[in-house]
């Protein structure tokens, strides 16, 4: 009776969606300082393009909150008490949420060569992105205290809550900005509309006026006090004021849901980054 012999073949198994997000995360933490070199480098080419270099980040939102505080106080005559420091905490994080997403759209795309010559996870490139950001956030964050000068009685110990606004927005900014540094590689009309998206999503938040006031506004509309509804920035700028203006607590409610929600499309990002990754350099 003749014999039969099996051979098992061990292959890698497939990896499921998860195991493929785990390794992408490990990948990060295992490059993070590739991430910083990369961060150091952007922020040094972005203050040699200039005269004034680095004091731009820290100019930028103040002239923009000049700007809108005569826009609003002056010639809508809308405005509310002390509104340049009301401006001003919504201006600053908005910044740091489109500069994320603009040079992270572009992350890919502007590093073509590197990708060629180089094997590296490319998601450290809008990594290094949304590091940068928060780099330039935090600069801003000296003409906001010195807004506290002028308007002393908004500084209150609700201030030390600030870290927990700025890690939920960091938690939104995250899918977006990686997202966005994929599609943009196949689909480029996304670099050139971002700007106008984005100047759009800025006035459909209450950024300029109260969400109480932006409510009152499009209470006439229903799809539009949806969208209001919708908008995570509603949150984010309710969850700033509360703490840098009104000094009083935080809704916890929509910020933990905002989080929730954040870290779930982190993972949806990231499994489409991977899916498209492959194909970055063919395309470039």
């Amino acid at each position: 009776m003749a014999s039969r012999t099996h051979q098992l073949t061990v292959g890698r198994p497939p990896r499921s969606t998860l195991g493929t997000i785990a390794e992408t995360l490990e990948s990060i933490w295992e490059r993070r300082e590739l991430i910083s070199r990369l961060t150091l480098t952007a922020i040094r080419r972005r203050g040699a393009d200039s005269v004034l270099g680095h004091v731009w980040w820290v100019l930028d939102p103040a002239l923009q909150m000049v700007i809108y505080t005569i826009l609003v106080t002056f010639i809508r005559q809308r405005s509310q008490p002390d509104f340049p420091l009301f401006i001003f905490v919504a201006l600053l994080p908005w910044k740091w949420f489109s500069s994320a997403l603009g040079t992270a759209s572009e992350s890919i795309r502007k590093r073509d060569k590197v990708l060629r010559q180089i094997a590296f996870p490319q998601i450290t490139l809008p990594a290094a992105n949304i590091v940068e950001s928060v780099f330039e956030f935090c600069v801003g964050l000296i003409p906001l205290f010195a807004l506290y000068l002028v308007y002393p009685n908004h500084l209150t110990l609700w201030v030390l809550a600030l870290p927990l606004i700025i890690i939920v927005q960091l938690l939104v900014t995250i899918p977006f900005a990686i997202t966005l540094s994929a599609v943009n590689v196949f689909y480029r009309d996304i670099g050139n509309t971002l700007t106008h998206v984005l100047r759009l999503w800025f006035y459909l938040s209450p950024s300029l006026y109260s969400i109480e006031t932006m409510r009152d506004m499009v209470k006439n509309y229903p799809a539009l006090d949806f969208l209001v509804s919708l908008n995570p920035f509603t949150w984010i700028f309710s969850g700033y004021r509360d703490v840098l203006f009104a000094g009083r607590a935080p809704d916890l409610v929509p910020l933990l849901t905002l989080s929730v929600v954040s870290i779930f499309f982190t993972f949806v990002a990231i499994h489409i980054f991977r899916r498209m990754a492959p194909n970055f350099v063919k395309v470039l």
